[in-house]
């Protein structure tokens, strides 16, 4: 009898066996690590570039026309400048203006009805005139009134200067003629209208160069005609009309 109860349990002891080791193999094995999560990296934002904002350009201050109820003619005038009356009243119709800058200096005069020219030189030296700069220009209204003597030509504003033991006696006006050798000259237009007068002086003479336009050299002159102030007077020569 005890024979066959040992026959019997000992399939049950294997299968007991085996099943105790797939346990034992399950215990002992490690679990598969979890596979990770990524994690999410954050490119940061690009900075947003900032536009540069242009400076605005100031807007210039435009030219202003000066004219008069007693004149045919007119021009213009940078921001600041202004006009004033020379001499007195008179029932002729002459008029005559001074052209001041902003600092008050007297810059150009204008003149209508020009009369009265003339004079001897007596032992004044006489001028080597010498036209640095020159540029034509077309006036409205003007018309030509030759008087058979002086030269005519068509009408420029023109740059003189004349060596003298002083320097360079120089002018700036609007003219229509060539001056003739002389200690002396005038800068006119000859208009149907009159002579007319308009630059930095009526007339150019050896008599006192110190009391008029004088550069130490020609050199020096012919330098002032790249500057901004000799361009700003050609200017306004250039704005005349008559009409």
């Amino acid at each position: 009898m005890g024979e066959r109860v040992r026959g019997r349990t000992a399939p049950l002891f294997a299968v007991l066996a085996l099943a105790a080791g797939v346990a034992g193999l399950s215990a002992c094995a490690p679990e598969p690590a979890p596979t990770p999560t990524p994690i999410a990296t954050q490119t940061p934002a690009p900075t947003p570039t900032q536009t540069p904002t242009s400076t605005p350009t100031p807007t210039a201050i435009p030219w202003e026309r000066f004219s008069d109820e007693r004149l045919t003619q007119s021009f213009e005038l940078p921001p600041g400048w202004t006009v004033q009356e020379l001499g007195g009243p008179n029932d002729m119709g002459i008029v005559q203006l001074g052209v001041l800058d902003p600092t008050g200096a007297q810059r150009l005069v204008f003149m209508n009805a020009v009369q009265g020219l003339g004079g001897a030189c007596g032992e004044l030296p006489q001028q080597a005139i010498e036209e640095l700069d020159a540029c034509p220009v077309e006036i409205p209204g003007y018309v030509a009134a030759p008087d058979g003597v002086t030269e005519l030509v068509a009408p420029r504003v023109v740059f003189r200067a004349a060596p003298v033991a002083e320097g360079a006696l120089a002018s700036l006006a609007l003219a229509d003629d060539v001056p003739p050798l002389s200690c002396m000259y005038v800068n006119l237009l000859h208009t149907s209208g009159g002579l007319t007068a308009f630059g930095t002086a009526l007339q150019v003479d050896t008599y006192d160069p110190q009391s008029q336009w004088l550069f130490g050299s020609m050199d020096e002159a012919r330098a002032y005609t790249q500057t901004d102030d000799y361009a700003q007077l050609v200017r306004i020569l250039q704005s005349f009309r008559i009409a």
